[in-house]
């Protein structure tokens, strides 16, 4: 190093150029450390962080004098020139995907060991020289004059990996847009032109010669993928409104969803709400109030609420009733929440409006007819007293179901035993299957159930995929082996579903009454302990804490039976 700086070096434009494209990229770098809900956010940041350690080996290659120090310079650049693509790589796939969960250290580190190794490679050149050849030597005699370098095969194969990352990313990103539409599809085309630029300037670099103040012209690239991604960022809001909307909206709905911009445009609408429009493409960016059937309605009602967040909006259009409740999309910042923008969630209630009508008409014309408006509320709490998806009892009818079997067995002297459920690994099924394939397995599960049940016996559904099931007249043994036996069963077969058969598995929880607790809630805090830990103890088992052992599937059944074998 000290003989580079006694054969002297000097800040050139090209330096400066490339230090000023370094500070943007690090506070850009900064700025994305502070956001906390967009996808890739991890990877985002180490892609700079690796162009800026090619940028300032770039820079540093240019701004000394002597051969010697370019070549060093040079070679000190390969850690960010393999680590770029790679984590670009890693970013794109977690954007598109909608991945939000940070890099493991493990994963970061194996992605590191090509860089590192590329890197012990470039700098040991002077003894096997298959990096740069021995021909490597400034194109003239000139004081700083760049150097033109004779790759060697370790060169091109060290580039072939680079591309490899390349053809990956630009493969990845088309793909997308391909599948996009509206202001995906825009957002996606652009990472297509941020990800071309810089390598479309390194192949003509590596294959062609192509050369920029006579270096390589990547780095100075980088110039336009900062404006480019400053832009998409600042003016477009890339990582703020439109990851958060996708995050929150649920295609599946059956009721239309908007999200609009803090300007009354239509971003993103799921396809129920397409379909009440009659809307397939070119609908993005629409404003509200010129969204066909119920646009000009809702902006009218929305200007004239102050406070919308969380208050049901009541509007008619076309004869239709609508009921539009309102869900505001904000950012946290060191200055306090910043509005991104809104959900509407639009729930068509014209059967409800107009059921209630005829009720009034029923009271007033007969009793007769009261006898008929006593049948349809039933019908009405019995739908109140369901699970939608599933068919199953959901959470309000759980106490009053309890209260009833707690005094019967109190009043004959018979046990009565309960029983948690929580399907394993659930959010990855949703996570890599979709939300449909989802809702495709909580029905299946739900029927497994209902059909392994005795009459007396009853099931709930008390969560997203969380099952409760109480069991009246069910000894501790009893309650074991048949739980074991409906886990055995799911264990043992395929569920159909709309993302291909899935291989589902189950841990339970039990908890008896009185040996256990006396109340609901104390049963409940039982089995949630014991279903814990049969997630500790491997998932796809049933642990029943007043058993010695814990009993688990499907090892200890036949111990739980008596059976030798």
């Amino acid at each position: 190093m000290q003989a580079c700086l006694a054969s002297g070096w000097g800040l050139s434009p090209p330096v400066l150029l490339t230090l000023l494209v370094g500070l943007g990229v690090v506070l850009l770098a900064h700025w994305v450390t502070r956001q906390r809900d967009f996808p890739g956010r991890d990877s985002f940041i180490l892609l700079h962080l690796a162009s800026l350690w090619w940028m300032g080996a770039a820079a540093l290659e240019m701004s000394f004098f002597a051969a010697e120090c370019k070549m060093f310079w040079a070679s000190m650049a390969w850690p960010g020139i393999v680590a770029t693509p790679t984590f670009w790589a890693v970013f794109l796939w977690q954007y598109v995907n909608s991945m939000r969960t940070p890099l493991a250290r493990s994963s970061i580190l194996g992605l590191s060991l090509v860089p590192l190794l590329v890197w012990a490679l470039a700098l040991s050149n002077p003894w096997h020289g298959l990096f740069y050849g021995p021909g490597s030597a400034p194109i003239d005699a000139s004081p700083g004059a760049p150097v033109r370098y004779v790759h060697g095969p370790l060169f091109y194969a060290s580039a072939v990996y680079v591309y490899l990352f390349m053809a990956f990313c630009m493969g990845l990103v088309t793909r997308a847009a391909a599948l996009s539409h509206g202001v995906h599809r825009r957002h996606y085309l652009a990472f297509l032109l941020v990800t071309a630029v810089p390598w479309v300037a390194n192949i003509g670099y590596v294959g062609f010669g192509w050369t920029l103040f006579g270096f390589d012209p990547t780095p100075f690239s980088f110039a336009f993928t900062l404006v480019a991604f400053s832009w998409l960022i600042v003016g477009v809001r890339l990582f703020d409104l439109l990851p958060v909307a996708r995050h929150l909206l649920l295609d599946a709905l059956l009721d239309p969803v908007l999200v609009i911009d803090p300007q009354g445009r239509v971003v993103e609408a799921n396809p129920a709400a397409l379909k009440l429009a009659g809307l397939q493409t070119g609908w993005a960016g629409t404003q509200l109030g010129e969204w066909p059937v119920f646009g000009a309605d809702l902006q009218q009602l929305l200007h004239e609420r102050d406070n919308l967040e969380g208050q049901p909006l009541t509007l008619t259009s076309a004869a239709r009733y609508y009921e539009v409740r309102v869900r505001a999309i904000q950012r946290t910042t060191r200055h306090g929440p910043a509005l991104l923008g809104h959900m509407l969630y639009i729930r068509d209630v014209t059967q409800r409006h107009l059921s209630e009508l005829k009720l009034a008409e029923a009271l007033a014309l007969s009793e007769e007819r009261l006898r008929t408006i006593s049948s349809l509320h039933e019908q009405l709490r019995e739908q109140a007293l369901c699970d939608p998806l599933t068919g199953l009892y959901n959470r309000r009818y759980l106490d009053e179901f309890f209260a009833r079997e707690l005094a019967r067995a109190q009043r004959e002297s018979l046990p009565l035993a309960l029983a948690l459920i929580d399907l394993d690994h659930f959010k990855r099924l949703n996570d890599e299957s979709g939300h449909l394939a989802g809702d495709d397995v909580l029905k299946a599960v739900a029927q497994h159930l209902q059909d392994n049940l005795r009459s007396t016996d009853a099931v709930f559904r008390i969560g997203g995929e969380e099952f409760l099931l109480i069991l009246p007249g069910a000894d501790p043994r009893e309650a074991c082996e048949r739980l074991q036996a409906i886990c055995a069963q799911l264990a043992a077969r395929e569920i159909a579903s709309r993302g291909g058969d899935q291989r589902i598995t189950l841990s339970a929880g039990l908890a008896h009454w009185p040996e256990q607790g006396q109340a609901l809630d104390e049963l409940l805090q039982v089995a949630d302990a014991a279903l814990y830990q049969a997630k500790r103890d491997g998932r796809n088992r049933v642990c029943d804490l007043l058993v010695e052992g814990n009993l688990s599937h499907p090892s200890r059944q036949a111990a739980l039976r008596g059976d030798s074998g």
